[in-house]
């Protein structure tokens, strides 16, 4: 069967395609947080999800075929007899869904589906469509030390095991954070925090993505009283109904100097 669909593909091809007919796709829902809308001429969606392909009117012929193309290699995905069986490529069974009505087909993505397809008949074709697929992102990894101490310099590592990351950004308990001469962002991922101070402690979420998935993560950093930091005290001295003065006190943690 693959041998015959081969033959199809060098010698019963068109000489030239149908001009101004091309396919049509969308990444079909659920799929992380890849573009759902239609696109022509290319499409971005993710491993794992499903995709619709679709073709304008053609003059169809008593055989059909979706091709497939990426770099070298080419092949017939699958051949479709009028009012007989559809035919598929053993490398696509099991998850392609072929409707005989319009034409379309439904695929299944794994990493190797990136390249061009197209729609033919024995007649006319249409253009060549692009297919990207992507590995949605898995959960990153935030690699540092828990626990710094006042005045101290430290930074967190934020690691994805696998798949393409577009950018990287950091918030601090829910917020936004930006870069600062305190705060600076380096390489891709990694956050650094110098002379760090006790408002420093909180939870840091690195959120990582790209262009079919977003993931985050958070790391618990506190940030430990150094010994020779002196520390404000205030207390204050209150009559009824009014405030009689205030006093600062200041003490060293350190062992005192004799």
């Amino acid at each position: 069967m693959l041998l015959f669909h081969l033959l199809l593909l060098l010698f019963g091809s068109p000489s030239s395609s149908a001009a101004g007919l091309g396919v049509t796709a969308r990444t079909l829902s659920p799929c992380y947080s890849a573009d759902l809308r239609p696109a022509a001429n290319s499409l971005v969606s993710a491993v794992g999800c499903k995709v619709l392909l679709t073709v304008p009117p053609l003059n169809t012929s008593q055989i059909v075929f979706w091709e497939y193309q990426s770099g070298p290699w080419a092949g017939v995905i699958l051949s479709y007899t009028l009012d007989g069986p559809t035919n598929t490529s053993q490398p696509y069974e099991n998850r392609t869904s072929f409707n005989e009505t319009d034409c379309s087909l439904q695929l299944v993505l794994q990493k190797g589906d990136e390249g061009l397809y197209r729609f033919r008949s024995s007649l006319e074709a249409t253009d060549w469509f692009q297919l990207r697929v992507l590995e949605p992102l898995p959960e990153p990894e935030i690699l540092g030390n828990v626990s710094v101490k006042a005045g101290g310099n430290t930074k967190l590592v934020c690691h994805v095991l696998e798949g393409q990351v577009d950018s990287y950004w950091w918030k601090k308990n829910g917020e936004l954070l930006l870069g600062s001469d305190h705060i600076q962002f380096v390489d891709h991922g990694t956050l650094c925090i110098l002379k760090a101070s006790m408002n420093d402690s909180g939870y840091y979420t690195c959120v990582v993505r790209n262009e079919v998935s977003q993931n985050e993560a958070s790391f618990l950093l506190h940030v430990q009283n150094s010994p020779n930091v002196v520390l404000p005290v205030i207390l204050a001295c209150v009559l009824v109904g009014s405030l009689a003065g205030v006093f600062v006190w200041c003490r060293s943690r350190g062992r005192q100097r004799l």
